[in-house]
């Protein structure tokens, strides 16, 4: 009797996954914009603060490499240009010059709007075009 119960009982009902283009968007949000500040992180948690020569070295970094994986021109220039000028800083940083505060806080505004940028540019290709972050195979 309990087999024949078995035969008739329905499966489980399966909950929905996370659309493909979806992990892969979220795949690079992760990897792209947010896994580089871990250092950041790491030195914020352990001084309290973020030195100002690594702020300027990240800026003079992070961008540049986001800059490269973009597929537009205007996102690469500029952000060769925010390299330039971030390099230079970090130079007269580590030459003892300090950073004034609106110089940070222009830092922290270029790599918001880099980051934005290259989220939605990052949107259109994994969630509109549906292209693969890896493919792996």
């Amino acid at each position: 009797m309990n087999d024949a119960v078995e035969l008739t009982r329905k499966p489980p009902t399966r909950l929905p996954g996370i659309p493909e283009h979806i992990q892969e968007y979220l795949l690079c949000i992760l990897f792209h914009l947010l896994f580089p500040f871990l250092p950041l992180l790491v030195e914020r948690i352990v001084l309290g603060h973020v030195e100002d020569k690594t702020l300027l070295l990240f800026l003079a970094v992070y961008p540049l490499s986001i800059g490269v994986s973009s597929r537009s021109r205007l996102l690469f220039g500029i952000t060769v240009v925010i390299c330039l000028i971030f390099s230079t800083l970090f130079g007269l940083a580590s030459g003892k010059i300090e950073m004034s505060r609106t110089g940070s806080q222009i830092g922290y505004i270029c790599l918001l709007a880099v980051m934005l940028i290259h989220a939605c540019e990052r949107y259109n290709r994994h969630v509109a075009d549906r292209q693969p972050f890896w493919e792996f195979g």
